[in-house]
């Protein structure tokens, strides 16, 4: 029995031992990624994104997630206060960056550091299918047949899903936006 209690003493010990280890070369790297990043050297003229035009022609409403940040986020120079911002994910002279818009204006461009495809399988598993009963499911079928038999000009694109993750990474924020079938990656330095 004093055999056992040792093993699992042992155990414990080593996971957490590996998990400050895992932590801090995490804090590390972001520290790295942090350092490495250049701020935008452009601004948009009169704060206006001159893509969302024809995104609101494109789609029904804003097809970006709305972000609200409870703490100040810092990228080098730039101070983002908490608030309520879209994100919208843009690429220019072959580098990817976010825009955080308040009332349509772009407020802040961060560089993102690293983007990837998302695997198959997430949005089912991260945004499940709405359960709809016998009268949704009546009207939703209503509707799309109105909408094949006499709008097809008018037809809007369904907006792109989106998910947003924020995660602790010691004296970093590492933020990730999935948009689309794309993940981006961004990181921040805590108040």
């Amino acid at each position: 029995m004093a055999n056992l209690k040792q093993k699992i003493r042992f155990f414990a010990l080593s996971a957490l031992i590996f998990l400050l280890s895992a932590l801090s070369v995490l804090a590390q790297d972001l520290e790295q990624i942090y350092n490495n990043l250049e701020e935008a050297d452009f601004n948009y003229i009169f704060s206006l994104d001159p893509y969302q035009s024809d995104e609101y022609t494109k789609y029904i409403y804003s097809p970006y997630p709305l972000f609200r940040t409870g703490v100040n986020l810092i990228f080098k120079s730039k101070t983002i206060p908490a608030g309520y911002y879209l994100l919208t994910p843009r690429e220019k002279d072959g580098k990817t960056y976010v825009l955080f818009k308040e009332n349509g204006r772009v407020s802040y461009v961060i560089p993102v550091y690293k983007t990837q495809k998302i695997y198959d399988g997430f949005w089912e598993e991260k945004l499940p299918y709405e359960y709809q009963n016998f009268s949704q499911k009546t009207a939703n079928k209503f509707f799309d047949y109105i909408g094949k038999k006499w709008g097809q000009r008018n037809k809007r694109t369904p907006i792109p899903k989106s998910y947003v993750e924020f995660n602790d990474g010691g004296e970093y924020w590492d933020m990730v936006l999935y948009y689309g079938e794309t993940k981006y990656y961004l990181v921040f330095k805590k108040d």
